[in-house]
């Protein structure tokens, strides 16, 4: 027999049990005998001779089968009713003390949730001096439920939050190195040029060598546009025939603008001067010194 107490209030309660006892004196005997009626009848043919004697021998292993069968039931059910009604009483017992446990946690709730909005305020306080110190936005922080938790000391949460905030340095470390490369790409396109804007932003998904590839490629697309549109312009020029005061396309013969006269005052450097002297001849454009 097992004795155990249930302690409640300073008082004991005892439960005591022992495991069901079925007295079966006869089992061994009787297992012998059915393996033996049992034994090899996978191989046993019934014929019309033997029919009646088979039907006799069926109907008394059918009589044994329901004697077994009636006496376990009753036995399991006399066994089991005890455990039936004392696993009925416990259940109950534990569903009126599970009435109070639930709302006394209800009413605990209320506290331990105010309780991790302070913690959360608190964390926030110094989590922001910590920010401070490494030069980096609070938001930037990927803030931790867990640190909100009354057993969850400061020392894990700096611990974490520093491994958050070193890791958010470096980060933007790399990214400013990344832009500048780009900046000083940018720079170094000439005829045409190109501006980082775009590139820059391109950092935001795609890495600093792709990126970099990204624009030798659109450069050298740039420069070849820029070639096929001086081709087509040239040939244009040269299919116009100047008459008068008129250009003519030399082969439909059709007037395709009059020419008009601008007189400007320019003050420029040489080079810049130079560059507008080539760009007015190769537009065809006529022109004279005025002094």
């Amino acid at each position: 027999m097992t004795k155990d107490l249930i302690k409640f209030e300073n008082e004991e309660f005892p439960i005591s049990y022992k495991a069901a006892e079925v007295d079966f004196q006869g089992y061994e005997a009787l297992d012998a005998k059915v393996d033996t009626m049992t034994k090899d009848w996978d191989k046993y043919v019934v014929t019309a001779e033997s029919y009646p004697s088979d039907k006799k021998t069926r109907a008394e292993l059918n009589r044994i089968r329901r004697a077994l069968s009636d006496r376990r039931k009753v036995i399991v059910k006399e066994s089991s009713q005890q455990i039936t009604e004392f696993n009925t009483k416990v259940k109950g017992l534990d569903l009126k003390i599970k009435g109070v446990v639930d709302h006394l946690s209800e009413g605990l709730k209320t506290f331990d949730d105010q309780a991790r909005k302070d913690k959360h305020q608190q964390n926030l306080l110094r989590l922001g001096e910590l920010a401070k110190e490494y030069g980096v936005a609070l938001q930037e922080l990927d803030y931790q439920d867990k640190w909100d938790n009354k057993t969850t000391s400061w020392k894990t949460i700096e611990e974490e939050a520093r491994q958050q905030f070193e890791t958010i340095v470096e980060q933007e470390k790399a990214r400013k190195e990344a832009e500048q490369v780009i900046a000083n790409k940018a720079n170094e396109y000439t005829k045409p040029a190109m501006t980082a804007s775009p590139y820059l932003q391109m950092l935001n998904y795609k890495s600093l060598p792709d990126v970099l590839t990204q624009m030798d490629n659109d450069h050298k697309y740039l420069i070849e546009q820029a070639k096929q549109q001086e081709e087509n312009r040239k040939k244009a020029v040269q299919a116009l025939e100047k008459h008068g005061d008129k250009y003519i396309d030399a082969k439909t013969g059709e007037v395709v603008d009059k020419l008009h006269t601008v007189t400007l005052r320019l003050r420029g450097t040489k080079e810049q001067m130079t560059a507008l002297s080539n760009f007015i001849k190769d537009w065809g454009i006529d022109y004279e010194r005025v002094d």
